[in-house]
């Protein structure tokens, strides 16, 4: 938005939900402003928010086997518990995190924690739909890419190595057994899933070959906590959630993937 705009110069807000089958846990809104001075429909501002909720898992719920309520039994905590914790940790990342580990990142304007019955958590973050995008399960990824994200955690990792540990080590740990539990949480819906799925002769290898790690939550939560320490390697803050759909890839002006 440049200086000379104002809220008073806005006639129109706009907003629709782009996080269909992408943001699981949140409702991601871009966001669109129309100024009084603006000269043609590519002449406004957008912006994204991030709202996290339990739309999705109520909808999910209600058309699969999918069941939150075998997570709460197991784990011991509510569904919303555990989903107010899960954005308050987006919130510190963003806070606290993004300018010490210095690599590609939205920036994020605005945060507000997820307190229930009293208010909703919110990130107003900037809007990345025109210069990047993600891409999907199918789509290859070449060396240079594969390169590109090394050398960006090898940055990260050495950042938060040369810091003084007080500023981040031991607070960041609440999520460690998160996709452990949530591979629990998910087993149910992997052979509806399969059965609806039109690329079932794909997945079945994939899942069968990967089945014993993801659902061996002794084996997720050791490769998580411990595997490192018994290397002999110091701690980091990890990514901890990175594949295809975690990782947005700048576009040229005709919209293909670039390699940054």
């Amino acid at each position: 938005m440049t200086p000379k705009k104002h809220i008073s110069d806005v006639v129109d807000v706009t907003a629709y939900d782009v996080s269909g089958g992408k943001g699981f846990v949140s409702q991601v809104l871009r966001c669109t402003l129309t100024f009084v001075d603006s000269t043609s429909p590519k002449d406004v501002y957008h912006t994204i928010l991030k709202i996290p909720g339990m739309d999705s898992l109520n909808e999910a719920k209600e058309k699969s086997d999918f069941n939150f309520d075998n997570f709460e039994k197991a784990n011991n905590k509510s569904k919303y518990v555990f989903m107010t914790e899960v954005h308050k940790f987006e919130c510190d990342f963003y806070n606290n995190l993004t300018t010490i580990i210095d690599v590609p990142c939205p920036k994020v304007f605005q945060t507000q924690e997820w307190i229930i019955k009293k208010q909703e958590g919110v990130l107003h973050m900037e809007d990345l739909t025109l210069r990047g995008k993600t891409i999907m399960f199918f789509e290859n990824i070449n060396l240079t890419q594969v390169k590109c994200v090394i050398r960006h955690l090898a940055h990260m990792h050495k950042n938060i190595l040369s810091i003084d540990p007080a500023i981040w080590h031991g607070k960041y740990v609440t999520n460690q057994e998160t996709l452990a539990d949530c591979a629990q949480l998910f087993a149910p819906t992997e052979a509806p899933f399969l059965e609806r799925c039109k690329r079932k002769d794909v997945f079945i290898p994939i899942m069968d070959k990967l089945r014993k790690f993801y659902m061996n939550r002794d084996f997720s939560v050791y490769a998580t906590k411990q595997a490192h320490v018994d290397l002999g390697m110091k701690s980091v803050i990890v990514h901890g959630d990175m594949h295809a759909g975690n990782i947005m890839w700048a576009i040229d002006e005709e919209g293909n993937v670039q390699n940054e």
